[in-house]
């Protein structure tokens, strides 16, 4: 039989796997077991109404195409159903409800691939893509890496709640920024006097529980690694080995993929949102929210019509993935943006900042659900879990470990048709019983005192305003959360969703900021002036001149000569890529030994050196005074990440914004920022902003820098 396949691979222009996969999709769905499936996973994935619809489509009798666009995999699914002797529609619907549901998938007998030093997360997921439908092996957990994303993306949420609470300026640029992208209910007048307040009191809403979402579901995830660490469970035989003898271990881990699952789903919404308000894409969209609070995006489809269609294989990609009822093909989405990318650069100057900064979370929680998940060891455990689930309610560890919050004070939802757990269900009830709970909290009263910008002695309360009312809500999330703890478990709902005690005396203020400013200030004339240089270990680091990723598209476009020169076809969001014949062999490289510690201090050259103080130092008192922020000068992103690559950090970019900086030592922990896209720019708050997390990270002050 291979070679009928591999005749139809070549009469199809694709491999014989997936002239293998699509010959059995079409043979399956024809049997009477076959097509009673196709028509409940039909309704379960579009409703009634439209299940009825397609079921009509598939009916309709092959007809060959000619003039198909040439990016996208239409001829593919044009010549595949002719040959096979159905329409187009049925082709492709056929072939998606088998991969979703993993049925009529040949045999995979090529290697898996494997991760290149330096590849971008984007590159990744778009070859790993391409392996897995050229029929290689899916690709193992790679436990440094997902380590890494872990912790970083921990700390990231962690000092993101920390300095919304502490600079009011570093608060509201990211409320102003999230504000217009935000869908508000309907009786809220667009154009009306209060419509502003209501958009950023909205948006702070929705940045409130993200936040606290990305630092439950992270923190979650660097617990379990902990105590994989303590155990001694390094390899995935030794891990596997363990939780198959440890149902609590085992329930901690599905929880883990559980918790990202739910985080990748909310991440994409957001990500829907943000990507339809884009200037270009704007008119593509109706962006409203229901009666019910429901937010929707859907197709203009007289504007699409109006319009011409799709002007660009982009345009293809973005209008028909970024709406509310799109089938959920991100792994292809990563791989065809990629691609559209390569061909065009220039297209990314459609991506506002904001959508790229929200690509770059997305990018990286798939690429942690790819190897969590998406693996060998994930589906592996997914189907332990699965053989353990009719009984999971009587298992003592199940509860405990699956949710954290009282079972009975959870918002209960329905298993729906992707919840491959009994923990996944709980996964999404934790999350909307936590979504009610930041919903109840309210900035309007300080939006409305700063917007416009006040001057004289409101804007010198503006400070004491704005600690009053972060004292309010953490005091209303306190208490809240006091009310999902189990009765043995107190302040852990708190605890988990990274909540500041509103007792403590050390919880971040902006009054608290301003004092250790001044103080960090006065203390850094005092040692400049007075004090001599510490003698410490340090390390000298040499300054000739190394390559840096550019920023936004034009890293996409510098660094296009590093990748194959192999044309590749381009397709839109609901259609897979299919890759030729080609071996995709795993690389093996040589470990890196790297130092337990960072050194104390480092000596660099004059530009470099000068990159870390204007990062590091405090801010003049003076020059702080201006409504721009502190007049420190600006930098290039370009030189932020040559300094911290001539100090050894390995940088691991994502398809948007994102870009995390691995240190040269076991025992630090990486670091994740955002790319300012599409000027490369470094404000005088993201300056600060940078400064303050490597400080927190690293202990890091100018004085660590010398020539």
């Amino acid at each position: 039989m291979s070679s009928v396949y591999a005749a139809r691979a070549k009469r199809w222009e694709t491999n014989s796997f997936v002239a293998e996969w699509f010959s059995n999709a079409v043979t399956y769905c024809q049997t009477k077991d076959g097509k009673r499936a196709f028509e409940i996973w039909l309704v379960k994935e579009y409703g009634k109404e439209i299940a009825k619809e397609k079921l009509l489509d598939c009916q309709k009798p092959p007809h060959r195409k000619f003039g198909l666009p040439a990016f996208g995999n239409h001829r593919l699914f044009n010549a595949a159903a002719v040959e096979l002797g159905i329409s187009d529609e049925a082709m492709q619907l056929y072939h998606k409800f088998t991969a979703d549901s993993s049925i009529c998938v040949p045999p995979r007998s090529k290697p898996a691939a494997r991760r290149r030093r330096g590849e971008t997360s984007t590159e990744w997921l778009a070859r790993r893509h391409d392996s897995l439908l050229a029929g290689c092996k899916v690709p193992d957990i790679d436990w440094g890496i997902v380590r890494a994303l872990a912790v970083s993306e921990f700390d990231k949420a962690r000092d993101t709640f920390e300095i919304w609470h502490s600079d009011i300026k570093v608060f509201l640029n990211a409320m102003l920024a999230r504000a217009p992208t935000t869908l508000i209910n309907p009786e809220i007048k667009v154009g009306s006097p209060e419509e502003p307040i209501y958009r950023l009191d909205y948006a702070f809403r929705a940045c409130l529980h993200s936040v606290t979402l990305a630092y439950m579901t992270w923190g979650h995830a660097v617990d379990v690694f902990e105590e994989l660490d303590r155990r001694g469970l390094a390899s995935t035989l030794a891990i596997e080995r363990a939780y198959k003898q440890d149902s609590g271990l085992m329930w901690r881990l599905v929880a883990c993929l559980c918790n990202i699952n739910y985080l990748t789903g909310h991440l994409w919404e957001r990500f829907t949102e943000v990507m339809s308000w884009c200037e270009y894409y704007r008119p593509y969209f109706k962006r409203y929210r229901t009666l019910e609070g429901q937010s929707r995006v859907e197709i203009d489809r007289a504007y699409l019509k109006q319009s011409g269609g799709y002007d660009t294989p982009l345009d293809n990609l973005i209008i028909d993935t970024i709406h509310t009822d799109a089938p959920n093909t991100t792994p292809a989405f990563f791989d065809n943006l990629l691609k559209c990318l390569d061909q065009n650069p220039n297209e990314a100057s459609k991506f506002s900042n904001e959508a790229y900064q929200e690509l770059g979370d997305v990018a990286t929680v798939n690429e942690f659900n790819g190897h969590m998940y998406d693996s060998a060891f994930g589906h592996r455990l997914a189907q332990f879990a699965k053989s353990k689930d009719k009984q999971c309610l009587e298992d003592p560890h199940f509860l405990r470990n699956a949710t954290f919050i009282d079972p009975s004070k959870l918002h209960w939802l329905p298993r729906n048709s992707n919840d491959w757990s009994h923990a996944r269900t709980i996964g999404r009830s934790v999350g909307i019983t936590w979504l009610e709970t930041t919903n109840r909290m309210s900035m309007a009263d300080f939006f409305i005192r700063c917007t416009p910008w006040p001057s004289g002695p409101e804007r010198e309360m503006l400070p004491l305003i704005f600690d009053g009312l972060w004292l309010l809500i953490d005091t209303a999330l306190w208490e809240f959360s006091a009310t999902l703890d189990r009765s043995n478990g107190k302040e852990t709902v708190a605890k988990k969703f990274g909540l500041f005690n509103p007792a403590d005396p050390e919880r971040p203020s902006a009054m608290k900021m301003i004092s250790k400013q001044v103080g960090a200030h006065l203390s850094e004339r005092l040692r400049l002036q007075y004090s001599p240089t510490p003698h410490s270990p340090s390390v000298h680091i040499p300054t000739a001149e190394s390559t840096v990723a550019a920023s936004g598209h034009a890293y996409v476009s510098e660094t296009q000569h590093l990748r194959a020169k192999e044309k590749v076809k381009t397709k839109g969001a609901q259609l897979p890529h299919v890759p030729s014949d080609t071996d995709h062999a795993s690389e093996e490289e040589a470990e890196e030994i790297l130092p337990d510690t960072l050194p104390t201090d480092f000596k660099i050259g004059k530009k470099i050196l000068k990159v870390f103080h204007r990062i590091l130092q405090a801010p003049d008192l003076t020059e702080a005074k201006d409504e721009e922020g502190p007049r420190m000068g600006q930098i290039r992103w370009g030189d932020f990440e040559r300094a911290m690559k001539r100090i050894g950090f390995e940088i691991a970019q994502t398809a948007g914004s994102s870009v995390r900086f691995d240190p040269p030592a076991k025992s630090a922990r990486p670091i994740t920022f955002h790319r300012p896209h599409p000027d490369s720019t470094l404000t005088p708050i993201m300056l600060k902003w940078i400064g303050a997390r490597l400080k927190r990270c690293y202990g890091w002050t100018t004085a660590t820098f010398s020539r």
